[in-house]
């Protein structure tokens, strides 16, 4: 597996599997009411800030940079810095909170019954930023041709969208995984915590990792 196959496929992860977006495509899909318009509208406005973001690397930074220069490097340092932050928030998140957390978090309550207007703008609000980050970075840096970048590129968005667009048509083939659905959303909003906690180490030791390979074999 080449390196930025790996790095992409890691960005897709990340970017597919964060919980504030998939936490917003539960919380805009929640009631049934028109749910199938409103959660294709979110999914469309974080697809196109994702996808679009990495396509323009994959179109015109790629093969800009080396490895071994002081720009190449400082991408790895990012990646690494990213990585120990998205550790240190999933170690501080285990902590119970000082403060009784409410139902939903404030900043996710408008969420709830949202046009499919509002819901492609809130898609693109709370779309993954780190993946297309570190994903672009790692397309600058790549010694392929344009065909290899575009293929990165798609295998990316396989998994950024390809997640959580899986949750979306899980939720849509019956009435029963609808009610399934908003009593998920209920378990995902008293454990996010947990849920943002496991994120943060499972994402930031495999984003870690993923910089020290990088050192190493670039190095």
């Amino acid at each position: 597996m080449s390196d930025l196959v790996r790095t992409l496929i890691l960005c897709g992860i990340l970017s597919g599997t964060q919980p504030v977006t998939v936490m917003g495509l539960l919380l805009v899909m929640a009631g049934g009411q028109g749910s199938k318009r409103k959660g294709l509208a979110y999914l469309a406005g974080a697809f196109l800030v994702e996808s679009s973001i990495l396509l323009f690397s994959a179109l015109v930074l790629g093969d800009s940079v080396s490895n071994a220069s002081i720009p190449g490097r400082l991408f790895l340092i990012i990646r690494l810095t990213l990585g120990v932050l998205l550790l240190v928030v999933g170690i501080r998140m285990r902590k119970p909170p000082k403060e009784p957390a409410p139902e939903i978090p404030k900043s996710l309550e408008k969420l709830q019954g949202m046009g499919p207007g509002k819901a492609f703008i809130a898609g693109l609000a709370l779309a993954d930023y780190q993946g297309p980050l570190i994903g672009s970075m790692a397309l600058a840096a790549a010694t392929v041709d344009r065909s290899g970048r575009l293929a990165a590129w798609g295998l990316y968005t396989l998994l950024a969208t390809g997640i959580p667009f899986a949750i979306y048509i899980a939720v849509l083939r019956s009435q029963r995984a609808m009610d399934k659905m908003n009593s998920a959303t209920g378990w995902v909003m008293k454990n996010r915590r947990k849920i943002v906690s496991w994120f943060g180490i499972v994402m930031g030791t495999l984003l870690v990792g993923d910089a020290m390979l990088g050192w190493i074999f670039k190095g």
